[in-house]
């Protein structure tokens, strides 16, 4: 039993103290340098062996794997900009290396196929791309590659579940009269509110938006009572 002068049983945890931001520490940064490393190389002996920019061979990649693709689809299997991947694909059927088909049932959709040119260029650039990937793999057993799949499906899942809460907060804010703020932008410097691996502070970023918004003159409280 908890005696009434027992204070510190009834002191709130603190959050985890977090070590000084240091960029050449930092996980996003360890993440993108050697990505954007390896992509530049790939890209580079595609650019010089067969004139492929990235988007370029990207498509070739893609098409070859999974066949024929519309254009509507592109932009969501490259996660590129649609302006660029329209200019790829104008430029790879200039080429002779694609062909542009309407769909047979539905006729406002384009399929892009490969012309036999474009078929025999993803035979020569895949064994490219597989003496390269050989090459990366080379000193790094399959146990460690399993790891590394694990470890990035996490970070992708954690990082796509950040974005919707803090989504879910500006919508709020925005609710209550408030300007739509990111939580990291809205709480710099308070270690509970927060949004930070590990101490559940977008969580009580989400409380505190809910109580301001319920307060807010006009609004409906029914349309943000927490459901945690």
């Amino acid at each position: 039993m908890i005696r009434p002068d027992d204070t510190a049983a009834r002191k709130r945890p603190s959050a985890p103290a977090r070590l000084p931001f240091n960029f050449s520490r930092y996980l996003p940064y360890h993440l993108t340098f050697p990505v954007g490393t390896i992509s530049r190389i790939l890209g580079g002996a595609m650019e010089s062996r067969f004139g492929l920019k990235t988007a370029h061979w990207r498509i070739v990649a893609l098409l070859g794997s999974h066949g024929p693709v519309s254009t509507r689809e592109l932009s969501k299997y490259l996660s590129s900009e649609k302006s660029a991947v329209s200019r790829a694909t104008t430029e790879l059927i200039a080429r002779g290396y694609v062909l542009r088909v309407v769909h047979p049932v539905d006729r406002r959709l384009i399929v892009l196929h490969f012309s036999a040119s474009g078929k025999r260029l993803f035979e020569r650039m895949t064994a490219v791309a597989l003496d390269f990937e050989a090459a990366l793999l080379a000193d790094v057993s399959a146990e460690e590659i399993a790891l590394l799949d694990r470890t990035l499906k996490k970070l992708s899942d954690a990082a796509i579940k950040y974005r919707a809460e803090c989504g879910r907060l500006n919508r709020r804010v925005a609710l209550a009269g408030s300007s739509p703020v990111r939580a990291v932008e809205r709480y710099p410097n308070n270690p509970d509110t927060t949004p930070h691996p590990g101490n559940g502070g977008l969580r009580s970023s989400l409380r505190s938006a809910r109580r301001r918004a319920a307060a807010a003159p006009g609004v409906p409280k029914e349309r943000f009572r927490s459901k945690s």
